[in-house]
């Protein structure tokens, strides 16, 4: 194993294939959250071509598919002085049709980030097809576990939902005879509390659904487990080190917000100034009754073009996360996982 500094970071060279390493140290220690995602970021940037194209395959279909179906939907807005039921059934059954494959994708997109992260460590080289050929003896344990962790996940999600609505509605009562006599009062209350409440239950989702974070990399990397049992074995990297996962997943769930909102602002400004140029030329609100479900279809596909460049980095967190649990719980570094899981 080599060493060689360039420009603050470090490579580390195992099997004949350098892994940009974080400009904070090496992979081989306990890393915080901010390290974590520095470490992401940076292979991501290292790994380009290989990461996106990966990304490239998972999110075509959609981007076509959807913008497939802006054609039929604009010609029915365009021959309707309103929105037209023909456009009403073309999104809803686009969307009903596309489901499926929306349900799979993202575990595949899981799935091959992390064989193509080992494969680019052990000097392999990466095509579509070799992925799904070391896939394809975990395929259907990847899928069942997957569908265990969404019905568990969904159930959580309800859970704390009602939970949340019912002490935000609750509150509203008790603040509505504040509000009577003092309504600047009353609003204030209700704010703060509402943002508290929201904090709060984001805390509890974390710590609720960490659990599930890094069972695609289980599933994939540890080939001893099967759907039931990767539950438990991420019950045994994580729960010793709760805190620190807790912190890691908010910490994920933020970055990742700034992104999608980051670009989604960009979105609602060219989908504004587009609503505004129709909006000289005719009456705005009936411009936005008659346009709105293709500029909903357009923003779908902004949206599917920006989870194709985001999401990349944010699988790569949970697989620098999945190594990171193994090196506390473990002591084992990136590069004796790899070889381990490997068989060398």
């Amino acid at each position: 194993m080599e060493s060689q500094a360039r420009t603050g970071d470090w490579r580390i060279t195992t099997l004949g294939t350098a892994i940009l390493q974080s400009r904070f140290r090496t992979l081989n220690r306990p890393a915080t959250p901010f390290e974590l995602m520095d470490d992401a970021v940076s292979y991501y940037r290292e790994n380009f071509k290989t990461l996106f194209r990966i990304s490239l395959w998972t999110y075509l279909i959609p981007i076509i598919f959807s913008l497939l179906l802006l054609a039929p939907i604009l010609y029915f807005d365009a021959t309707s002085s309103q929105m037209s039921l023909g456009s009403i059934i073309v999104e809803y059954l686009g969307l009903l049709l596309l489901l499926p494959y929306l349900t799979v994708a993202p575990l595949l997109q899981a799935a091959f980030t992390t064989l193509a992260f080992r494969k680019l460590a052990q000097g392999e080289p990466i095509t579509l097809r070799s992925l799904w050929e070391t896939l394809k003896p975990r395929f259907w344990q990847l899928i069942a576990n997957q569908l265990l962790a969404g019905m568990a996940l969904g159930g959580i999600v309800l859970i704390l939902g009602v939970a949340a609505f019912v002490m935000i509605l609750s509150m509203s009562f008790a603040t509505t005879a504040i509000m009577a006599s003092t309504p600047t009062l009353g609003i204030a209350l209700f704010a703060v509390t509402t943002i508290a409440i929201a904090i709060l239950f984001l805390v509890i989702a974390a710590m609720a659904t960490v659990w599930f974070i890094i069972l695609p990399q289980i599933i994939v990397l540890e080939t001893n487990t099967d759907a039931l049992s990767a539950f438990s074995r991420a019950f045994e990297l994580i729960r010793p080190h709760f805190k620190h996962a807790v912190l890691s997943y908010l910490a994920f769930w933020g970055v990742q917000a700034v992104f999608m909102l980051s670009v989604q602002v960009l979105a609602v400004l060219i989908l504004g100034v587009l609503v505004g140029v129709i909006g000289i030329y005719s009456d705005i609100e009936q411009a936005l009754s008659r346009w709105w479900l293709s500029l909903n279809q357009l923003y779908e596909s902004v949206t599917y073009v920006t989870d194709m460049f985001v999401m990349p980095m944010m699988y790569m967190t949970s697989i620098l996360f999945y190594f990171d649990l193994r090196y506390r719980s473990e002591g084992l570094d990136i590069y004796e996982a790899l070889r381990v899981d490997a068989g060398d």
